[in-house]
Parts: structure tokens; C-alpha cells; sequence
């Protein structure tokens, strides 16, 4: 059974925009609690901030992933390409307890780089970096937009 071989340019922006207003909500919290260093003296809310950012976008990457899941490998072009790294990622957190699963033969892990057996921990930044390449990626390989 083949895959998805196209996915119309308003569901890619649809998703795009859902993606970027979730990270957005993130950043504002972030913004709105460290506002408040001084509230915080031994760090407490500081390290709940971080443990939440890196369970917050390793969840985003999943919903990324989820977006897309049926698109057609064969489309990917390369195990190595963000798509290709994106299922990876996904998938090692859905069934590797977030260390990274095996990539096919000849794979690099185009924008992360993150190897086999190392603990998929997302930033804000590290996530931004991926789903902008991966949005980019989708649109030129399924929806025929350069």
C-alpha cells in the first residue's frame, strides 16, 4: 500500500500555522514566568521550565509527525533527509523510550544529528530548526511548491 503522494497547500499551511501558535504559547510562558527571576531563588520554577520545554517539544515533534504519517516514504528521496529523521525521531520516542532508534544504512540525521542510542531532548530552538526544515521539505516534495 502506497502512501500519501500529495497533501494540498492548505493543510501544510493549516498545520504550519497550528505548529507555530502552540511554540508560540510556549515561548510566551516562558517569557511571563522568567519575568519573575526574583519570585524563584533556589531555581525550582527555572528547572520545571526546562524538564517542561524538552517534554513539551519532543510531544511537538510526535504531533508534527502525526500530521504527515501517511505521506509516502518513496517521495523522502533520502534516509537521510529531514523527513526521513523526523520518523525517526518519532518513532524512538514512541517506542524507544526516547533513545534513538537505528537509522537505515547510509542515514544522517540531517538537522539534529543526533545518533543512535542518544536521548531525543528537544529545545525550543532545536525543535523551531527541525520543523521549519521538515514544513520546507514537505512542501517540496508533496505539495510541488519550490
Amino acid at each position: 500500500m502506497g502512501g500519501v503522494k500529495r497533501y494540498e497547500q492548505d493543510y501544510v499551511d493549516s498545520c504550519r500555522a497550528r505548529d507555530e501558535s502552540q511554540a508560540a504559547m510556549f515561548h510566551s510562558l516562558l517569557v511571563s514566568v522568567r519575568g519573575h527571576d526574583d519570585d524563584d531563588p533556589n531555581g525550582e520554577v527555572a528547572n520545571a521550565l526546562d524538564s517542561l520545554e524538552t517534554e513539551f517539544f519532543n510531544n511537538m515533534l510526535l504531533v508534527l509527525e502525526g500530521y504527515f504519517v501517511h505521506r509516502d516514504p518513496d517521495l523522502e528521496a533520502s534516509p537521510g533527509g529531514v523527513l526521513a529523521e523526523v520518523r525517526l525521531l518519532a518513532a524512538s520516542l514512541m517506542q524507544n523510550g526516547g533513545a534513538v532508534l537505528p537509522a537505515p544504512a547510509g542515514a544522517r540525521h540531517a538537522e539534529l544529528g543526533l545518533r543512535e542510542g542518544e536521548t531525543v531532548r528537544l529545545t525550543a530552538s532545536s525543535y523551531r530548526r527541525l520543523s521549519n526544515a521538515f514544513f520546507r521539505e514537505i512542501e517540496r516534495r508533496y505539495t510541488g511548491r519550490a
